[in-house]
């Protein structure tokens, strides 16, 4: 696959988007370094594997994160923050961080706020990452009451897909990014769908999958309207990871998410049942199920700490058709009863309990 570079609006985002196979090997990643002390913050699961590699090409320092969900907390942001000031790290420094969601978002964060905010590059290495967590400039850590409620918006000077990282990828990270592509057919873009059924890894559904996040984005920066589409799913499944103790994947929770939340826009009268079927059907290769410590009192619990809420009541996106969110004049979510949604609840303790 050739290069691809998305230049977003500098108006509004003033971030450079490149995509293609290899492009870690080319002078792109040196030119955005030049002159800036690197650290290059990786998960330690990618140290020998691309880390040390990278290190010494930039002639950058390198510190590692372990792995997994529960480290991205402010246990680990201040221990990262207390590295950087030890090697004295300023604003003459660029961060890079290589790996997955847990990754982007937490080195974001750090970017963010270390020294008032420092450049920062984004390598990610998941389908989950590359089509969702490093596009749009989310930066966050978890919390026991919830996942990503301390966060900024914050974004990387570039972002770079290098598609051949994807072939070292477990196949269960693949379905982990899958649900975020099918989410993006859910809520816009029913071509994607269609292509997810006709070859899950081409590489368009990848590109396909950034523009429409990017597009997205560039309207509603701060998520006060047609941004918030892109949390479909995610009410229940931020839920799910939080009652998890984060030991869920994303996907996994996500697709559920997707799944009670097609249920939920049909039992609500918007989403013809043929269509919810067809929905289903999408999900037929994922193996989910919800986590052992499933509880519907505990879940309820993490949902009031969902950052749509308003005036005591969840809100949910709800989509009327494969492709189309509704909008709700341009709040584009609902309030939604816990009589409501009981009923969604229902059958997803049924079918993945």
């Amino acid at each position: 696959m050739k290069k691809i570079i998305i230049h977003p609006s500098p108006v509004l985002v003033d971030t450079e988007v490149f995509i293609g196979e290899n492009i870690l090997t080319e002078n792109l990643l040196k030119g955005f370094c030049k002159d800036l002390k690197v650290v290059i913050i990786a998960d330690v699961a990618l140290k020998d594997l691309y880390g040390l590699k990278l290190a010494k090409s930039l002639r950058a320092e390198l510190l590692t994160i372990p792995s997994g969900e529960r480290f991205k907390t402010k246990e680990t942001q201040e221990q990262v923050m207390g590295e950087l000031f030890k090697m004295g790290a300023g604003r003459d420094t660029v961060l890079i961080a290589l790996g997955g969601g847990v990754i982007t978002d937490l080195v974001g964060f750090i970017s963010s706020i270390y020294m008032r905010g420092i450049p920062l590059i984004l390598i990610p290495t998941t389908l989950l990452a590359m089509v969702d967590a490093a596009i749009g400039g989310k930066t966050a850590i978890d919390t026991p009451f919830g996942k990503n409620l301390i966060g900024t918006i914050y974004h990387p000077k570039a972002i770079f897909i290098s598609l051949d990282l994807l072939k070292t990828l477990p196949e269960k990270e693949w379905f982990n990014g899958f649900a975020e592509i099918l989410k993006m057919g859910l809520i816009r873009d029913s071509h994607l769908c269609e292509l997810f059924k006709k070859n899950k890894k081409d590489p368009e559904l990848i590109v396909r999958s950034m523009k429409g996040k990017i597009e997205i984005v560039q309207q509603d920066l701060t998520e006060q309207s047609m941004r918030r589409i892109l949390n479909f799913g995610h009410t229940i499944g931020h839920g799910l990871e939080t009652i998890a103790a984060y030991e869920m994947p994303h996907g996994e929770a996500v697709a559920i998410g997707c799944l009670v939340e097609s249920y939920l826009s049909m039992h609500l009268g918007y989403l013809p049942k043929e269509i919810f079927e067809q929905i289903q059907e999408l999900y037929k290769e994922f193996s989910l199920e919800l986590p052992k410590t499933y509880e519907r009192e505990s879940l309820l619990k993490a949902l009031f700490y969902d950052k749509k809420k308003e005036n005591g009541l969840l809100r949910f996106i709800l989509i009327n058709r494969i492709g189309h969110a509704i909008s709700f004049e341009g709040s584009f979510c609902r309030p939604v009863t816990l009589n409501e949604l009981e009923s969604s609840l229902n059958w997803m303790e049924n079918t993945y309990g």
